[in-house]
Order: structure tokens, then C-alpha cells, then sequence
């Protein structure tokens, strides 16, 4: 048994990233779940590998060859891979905060990661693994957006000015919009310190610093609440208006950077 389950993790570690993944979901298929789990996780703890990450989440969500699912381990998976930037895993991930599955119910992250789903192909590229799409991400996005309310206890008070400006004016700017606007800035940054100079990370920085939301304050609004609710905006959630690498220098230069590299 023991030389056995060496010969095993021989076959692992040896396995580039590709052919240990393509493995995996061939040992998944047959039925060979000790196998796949093994394979999943050297993908996804070696490589680093999103979508082996979504899988193994998927494997222990589902309870595959164990006697009860294990929300608590699917949530760790499903969260790596979400953080890798890979929209089933964010869609997955909403929904567990959704229904507190093997996390604490949390409807303002659900928000988060269902929205970060959301994000078109072309939004995706300075994320660890590239675009990656979920059809159902709107459709559930859609739901949970219609099971909340700013009233809820969860949410109350994340949006400070609510009562300042009226609802119709923050079209678009959902409750968890700063942790949303933190995370695109995040990623982005990290980017730009492994494939851009200090030159290149200063105007990277000076251009996030220079975004502006896009919304529309009342006039009667004093300008000490005026500036209150811009500072609160910032980091701006990016768009496909103002993330267009074509129009800032700097976006284009890490765009291909990161293309050139294979990221």
C-alpha cells in the first residue's frame, strides 16, 4: 500500500501542470476519485492553477467519493480560485455567501463576487488566469439583487449617503462597490509589480488615482457631503470605459507585457 501511494505521488509531482490537470478530470470521469483529488490538488496548490481549484471546490461541494459534502473545504477552493480571477468559481463563491454554506451568510460579499462574475472577457486580462466567463453569473446576480434590500441588516449603513442621494443616481454602484473597486485595484496592482518598472507602477498608480465615479450628485447637496460621498467612491469600480488600454499608455504597456509573457 505504501509503495503504491509513493508510485502515486511520484506520478504527481513529476506531471507537468497540464498533463496532471488533463489527469485528473480523466480520473474524475472514470470514477477514480482518490486519484483526481490527488491530481487536483498538486494543480491547485503547485500551479497555482484556477481551474483545478473550481474543480477540487466542486469535488468536495458535491461530496464525491466522501461520506457528506465538505462545504467548509469546497469555500477555501472556490475561493482561491476566485481570487485567481475565474468566474465560475465567483459565481460559486457568491452563492455560498448567499446561503451560508460553509461560510458565514453574507449577503454584501455575495454581491461582491457575483458582480466581479459579471465582468466582460476584455476586464479580465491583468487577473492570474486571463478572461473566463459564467453564463449563469447575470442570472443569479439578477436574483440576489432582488432578494436584498439597502434595509437589511447586513447591508445597512454600507452605503453611508443613501439618504443623501437618491437611489436612481447610484445606478450601477451596488452595496459592496468598495470591496468590488478594492479588488480590480488590487489585482491590478500586483500586476504592475511584475511586469512593469518603478517608472511604469508610478503612472499605473497615478491613473487609478485619477479616476472619477460616474455618478450624478444632486445640486442641493452641500459640498462637505459632496466630497464625503466622492471619497467614498474611490477606488472607482473600472469599466470598460475607463479601462481601455488602447487610450492609457501604461494599461497598453502591461496588457502586453502580461500577453507577451503568457499570464
Amino acid at each position: 500500500m505504501f509503495f503504491l501511494f509513493s508510485l502515486l505521488m511520484l506520478l504527481v509531482v513529476s506531471e507537468n501542470a497540464e498533463a496532471s490537470c488533463s489527469f485528473a478530470e480523466q480520473a474524475e470521469k472514470s470514477g477514480k476519485t482518490k486519484i483526481a483529488y490527488m491530481q487536483y490538488i498538486y494543480c491547485a496548490e503547485e500551479e497555482n492553477d484556477a481551474e483545478a481549484q473550481y474543480k477540487l471546490g466542486a469535488m468536495y461541494y458535491q461530496g464525491v467519493g466522501l461520506p457528506q459534502p465538505d462545504f467548509r473545504r469546497a469555500v477555501a477552493f472556490f475561493s482561491r480560485s476566485a481570487k485567481n480571477g475565474y468566474a465560475p468559481a465567483q459565481v460559486k463563491l457568491g452563492l455560498l455567501y448567499w446561503r451560508g454554506e460553509g461560510i458565514t451568510r453574507n449577503m454584501r460579499m455575495a454581491h461582491k463576487w457575483l458582480y466581479l462574475a459579471q465582468e466582460p472577457a476584455e476586464l479580465r486580462w491583468f487577473y492570474n488566469v486571463g478572461p473566463s466567463f459564467d453564463q449563469t453569473a447575470a442570472s443569479m446576480y439578477s436574483k440576489i439583487n432582488g432578494a436584498i434590500k439597502l434595509t437589511d441588516k447586513d447591508v445597512a449603513g454600507v452605503i453611508p449617503f443613501s439618504q443623501t442621494v437618491p437611489l436612481e443616481n447610484l445606478k450601477g454602484f451596488i452595496p459592496s462597490y468598495k470591496d468590488v473597486a478594492e479588488f480590480q485595484h488590487e489585482k491590478l496592482l500586483e500586476a504592475g509589480q511584475d511586469f512593469l518598472d518603478e517608472t511604469g507602477q508610478s503612472d499605473l498608480q497615478r491613473f487609478l488615482s485619477m479616476l472619477k465615479p460616474d455618478i450624478t450628485i444632486p445640486a442641493t447637496v452641500p459640498d462637505e457631503k459632496r466630497q464625503m460621498i466622492l471619497n467614498w467612491l474611490k477606488p472607482v469600480v473600472l469599466t470598460q470605459k475607463n479601462m481601455n488600454p488602447s487610450k492609457v499608455p501604461v494599461l497598453d504597456n502591461l496588457k502586453k507585457e502580461i500577453e507577451t509573457t503568457g499570464e
